[in-house]
């Protein structure tokens, strides 16, 4: 079921806010626990009711695994073999299922060998439950959380708000909140705060993303088709789609925050304005933010800790010390990241050019701090060349994880640089009113003002701490243009509106998010 859909919006929730709401009331908490296990399994069984299954199996197995890991640590005996198997059979299970196919079409390619498999669907949702639940193995490991029942655990995972796409939660971070005394008490205010962040994330998605994929689609498919495109095609289809990713996740993301809120739970923030940061590290600390966190803490630091360790004792320089313990770690996570995303050459390629990126950012910024040459903040002509280097790299990453193949990325990247068709581009211009509107170019202007000076779905709702660790965010990538929602009749005409033309929007034409493909 998508969020993006009249059913969804006004026959499921509805109703499962009065089931919630009601059980509280009647002062049946212990029973929400099983009342949200079934509806998210409703909710995710409109997509392909067999996978379901699946679903159940692999909470079934993590449970066990972290009772057995519980126990074992409890009792002062080894269990990190325990753990270790338990993220072996998580990695098998999504390994097979989103990379089954990937590994033998490439095997048939080098070995010119004719193994057949059978077609796997690939279950929606599967990188999302399966990282989030080797977070929780790992979290019970290192005795930061305690196992409850089968029910608390089924919550945490599926919760449908941040099912299919996130953000990545804790059960740290979650389960505290179901047993606060205030749950349910200040019911109103909650869901009005959270439809309003949810009718922000719906308007993003369906004005604003799907109307950028108008502009972007067409070219990459001429692409697919082997057209020639222009340079001027080729721009806008980079930068409609970098819009296009851009408002879809963010979207996405908000409409997970509102929902959970409605709910009265707060979902740690995952999305705030990356695409105001004026360098690469900067982008990845705001763009999926809950999936950059994982990365650190459960994969970044495993690796990197030993190899510092292991460079100071064997008394490295510090060039080969900073190769071995920051860019090579880094290159290869990003690496990981991009095969995460998508079984496919173009998803791995993306991850190596943000795996250079990263790198190039860290080696700059190791060598201005070690050469002492840091001196005052940058300037605004400074900070504004480092802005715009960073869209370009993201641009171009973009190109090659919307492409349907490298060849195509190569195409459109090739026509990118077409610098000798600038004298040409003041014929294709829009002539007229109506072809401006045609073009992406009045729309670029408007997205563009949006993203560069309005606050950001967080900040707009900021007087009501709309996510978990907001206090750190708050100062971070202030807007040019500062509003703040209150309840308000001016702001409630502003809220209604967003919500009207978010769902009036959903008839143009229904369409998945872009983060349910991985």
């Amino acid at each position: 079921m998508l969020f993006n859909s009249i059913p969804f919006v006004f026959v499921f929730l509805p109703l499962v806010l009065a089931g919630y709401y009601g059980l509280i009331r009647l002062g049946l908490r212990n029973w929400i626990f099983l009342f949200l296990v079934f509806v998210s399994l409703v909710f995710y069984s409109v997509w392909n009711p067999p996978y379901v299954l699946l679903l159940i199996a692999s909470m079934a197995i993590n449970y066990g695994f972290g009772l057995a890991i519980e126990r074992a640590r409890d009792r002062g005996r080894r269990h990190g073999w325990i753990l270790a198997l338990g993220v072996v059979v998580n990695l098998i299970i999504l390994g097979y299922y989103k990379y089954a196919g990937f590994i033998v079409e490439n095997v048939n390619a080098v070995a010119d060998t004719d193994l057949t498999l059978q077609r796997i669907i690939l279950p929606l949702a599967i990188s999302f439950y399966t990282f989030q639940q080797i977070a929780y193995l790992v979290d019970i490991a290192r005795g930061e959380v305690k196992s409850g029942g089968i029910a608390r655990f089924a919550t945490f995972v599926i919760f449908f708000p941040q099912l299919i796409a996130g953000p990545i939660v804790h059960y740290k971070e979650m389960m505290p909140q179901f047993f606060g005394r205030n749950l349910g008490r200040f019911w109103r205010a909650d869901i009005v705060v959270g439809l309003v962040i949810f009718a922000i994330g719906l308007f993003k998605k369906t004005v604003i993303a799907d109307s950028a994929a108008g502009f972007a689609s067409p070219v990459f498919d001429a692409v697919a088709a082997g057209d020639a495109i222009t340079l001027l095609a080729a721009w806008k289809a980079a930068i409609c789609y970098t819009f296009q990713l851009y408002f879809d996740f963010s979207g996405y993301s908000d409409m997970a925050v509102g929902l959970a809120r409605m709910f009265g739970l707060r979902l740690p923030p995952n999305f705030h304005s990356p695409l105001r940061a004026a360098s690469i590290v900067e982008y990845w600390r705001r763009w999926h933010m809950t999936l950059q966190q994982f990365i650190v803490s459960y994969m970044f630091k495993p690796v990197a800790l030993p190899l510092t360790r292991h460079a100071a004792l064997n008394g490295y320089g510090r060039w080969p010390s900073f190769w071995l313990t920051t860019v090579i770690p880094t290159f290869v996570i990003f690496v990981v990241i991009g095969a995460w995303h998508g079984a496919a050459w173009t998803f791995i390629l993306f991850g190596t050019m943000h795996g250079v990126y990263i790198a190039i950012n860290e080696f700059w910024r190791s060598w201005r701090r070690r050469a002492r040459r840091a001196g005052p903040p940058a300037g605004v002509a400074v900070r504004a060349g480092y802005h715009l280097l960073t869209l370009f790299a993201v641009i171009m990453a973009n190109v090659v994880f919307r492409a349907e193949s490298v060849g195509d990325a190569v195409t459109v990247w090739g026509a990118m640089v077409r610098l000798d068709q600038i004298a040409t581009l003041p014929a294709v211009l829009p002539a007229s009113a109506a072809e401006l509107i045609a073009e992406p170019l009045l729309f670029s202007c408007i997205v563009i003002a949006i993203i560069a000076l309005a606050p950001n779905t967080q900040q707009i709702m900021g007087r009501y701490r709309p996510v978990l660790n907001w206090d750190r965010w708050r100062s971070v990538a202030r807007p040019v243009v500062a509003l703040t929602w209150r309840p308000s009749a001016r702001w409630a005409v502003w809220s209604g509106a967003v919500l009207f033309f978010g769902v009036i929007f959903i008839a143009r034409a229904q369409s998945e998010f872009i983060y349910f493909n991985f």
